[in-house]
């Protein structure tokens, strides 16, 4: 069973849903479609069926005909009305759900892991593509071209109740087929003020305890003894950041009883490693440990998550988090006071790996590191990778 890119409910064999296409066909309020969206939404006719619990071989019809215009349909995910992508229930997805406060680096990460991400699947003999024409452009307009054509930074993501919110398209990459099977990668990213705020009625965000995985990212340079040592990097940050502590006990909520991989990512990592320019400073002798996971790449060494080097990063961005002054966020995750336990991880990455000159990338490029740490961790446990 896979799982719609949308809301992250599992797609099951027995009931199938499709809409009309038809330009031609009426539009009407889709009251289901607007609460997983967020903003009044509307649809043509949507027809639903359920396998009869007397017929254990049924099968569903192949080519539906909309019942009011005679035109062809096409299959929709029967929790949420979102169109899903053709041989979708033939595949396997992995939904990951992007998290964090304002600025902490979200859109920029999902920007450079997708380019990164293309690389890895191709050292293993594959390509990946975009599975629907929606998220390619997506990609396209919001990432790709900020970030590798105008070398500029993504700006803001926008709230998910603004009716021009691109963030409301997954972005679906085809990874091609492991194992026999078809398989895709989901992205969903919301906005830092769409989680600390409270999170009530929040139908729309509800895709989060559905989740395979969740990244939450928590920026470094919010913390007043780093940004003390190094006003220069920080002051040129133009965009203030949230409270993560807010954000976390909010997403757990979120969460609920749901049973998602949590990566917590220490982001921004190259803001730390400046601090062994630092001299005398508290954190220099830390971040001048060069046998430190946190201080070397991996890279495309290796297609497939390395758990040593991965064990070893996660203690040590685990005591990294504690030493900043974010010990109750490390507790929050591992003794969460809802008492649902989740697999958690702690990872350090730059998705830039310089800091931006204001609104531009600095002048030598990106130069990511450990950036498809999270998301090889993710794959390797469902056999991807």
């Amino acid at each position: 069973m896979t799982k719609c890119p949308h809301c992250f409910h599992g797609i099951v064999p027995d009931v199938h849903a499709w809409r009309c296409v038809n330009q031609g066909c009426e539009l009407r309020p889709d009251l289901i479609a607007t609460r997983f969206t967020g903003v009044q939404t509307h649809s043509r006719r949507i027809v639903k069926l359920t396998r009869p619990p007397e017929q254990y071989e049924w099968n569903p019809p192949v080519n539906l005909a909309c019942p009011e215009c005679r035109q062809p349909m096409r299959p929709v995910c029967a929790t949420c009305h979102y169109e899903l992508p053709p041989g979708w229930r033939d595949g396997e997805a992995v939904c990951i759900a992007m998290a964090g406060a304002r600025a902490t680096g979200k859109s920029v990460y999902v920007g450079v892991m997708i380019k990164q991400l293309e690389r890895l699947v191709e050292k293993l003999g594959g390509s990946m593509i975009f599975a629907t024409e929606r998220g390619r452009a997506t990609y396209k307009n919001v990432y790709e071209k900020a970030l590798y054509e105008k070398r500029g930074i993504i700006q803001p993501t926008p709230v998910a109740t603004l009716s021009d919110s691109y963030q409301r398209e997954p972005l679906i990459m085809s990874l091609g087929i492991f194992g026999g099977k078809r398989r895709f990668l989901v992205l969903r990213d919301v906005a830092g003020e769409d989680l600390e705020r409270p999170v009530t009625n929040a139908t729309h965000l509800g895709f989060f305890s559905q989740a395979d995985a969740i990244f939450s990212m928590f920026d470094p340079t919010q913390v007043p003894t780093i940004a003390g040592q190094l006003p220069d990097l920080v002051s040129a940050q133009l965009h203030e950041g949230g409270d993560p502590q807010v954000v976390l006990e909010n997403l757990l909520r979120l969460v609920g009883q749901g049973q998602p991989k949590i990566a917590i990512i220490l982001s921004k990592f190259d803001t730390m490693q400046a601090l062994r320019r630092v001299k005398g400073g508290p954190w220099s002798r830390i971040m001048s440990n060069t046998g430190a996971g946190f201080m070397r790449d991996p890279g495309m060494s290796s297609p497939h998550y390395d758990l040593l080097d991965g064990n070893l990063l996660h203690f040590e961005v685990q005591s990294l988090l504690s030493r900043l002054g974010a010990q109750s966020l490390v507790t929050s995750i591992t003794r969460p006071h809802t008492g649902n336990t989740f697999p958690y991880r702690f990872f350090a990455l730059s998705a830039l790996g310089e800091a931006a000159e204001g609104e531009r990338i600095h002048k030598r490029g990106i130069a990511s590191f450990r950036c498809l740490d999270p998301v090889r961790w993710v794959l390797d446990a469902h056999g991807i990778i």
